[in-house]
């Protein structure tokens, strides 16, 4: 699985940059060490994995709370941020 770099070298997005970015295409990326990255199509496993993270919420939050587009920000020094 290739993922392509859309950023320039001098251009790096900072996370508020990333969330309010918009192309006008329904293309997905991915911000990675400030670099966007446009993503490939989901997997299966993908899904798999989005379907198992929605039931585990739904025991912990009410249903109100998670609702279609709701996103999950992930910090660390080795994560990325993903956004649909």
């Amino acid at each position: 699985m290739t993922m392509q770099s859309i950023s320039n070298q001098s251009q790096l997005f900072t996370l508020e940059e990333f969330l309010a970015y918009d192309d006008g295409s329904d293309q997905r990326y991915e911000l990675v060490d400030g670099e966007l990255i446009a993503r490939q199509a989901e997997t299966q496993g993908n899904l798999q994995i989005a379907k198992y993270l929605l039931f585990e919420w739904a025991k912990y939050l009410p249903l109100q709370l998670i609702a279609l587009g709701t996103e999950l920000e992930v910090t660390g020094k080795r994560s990325s941020c993903r956004i649909r």
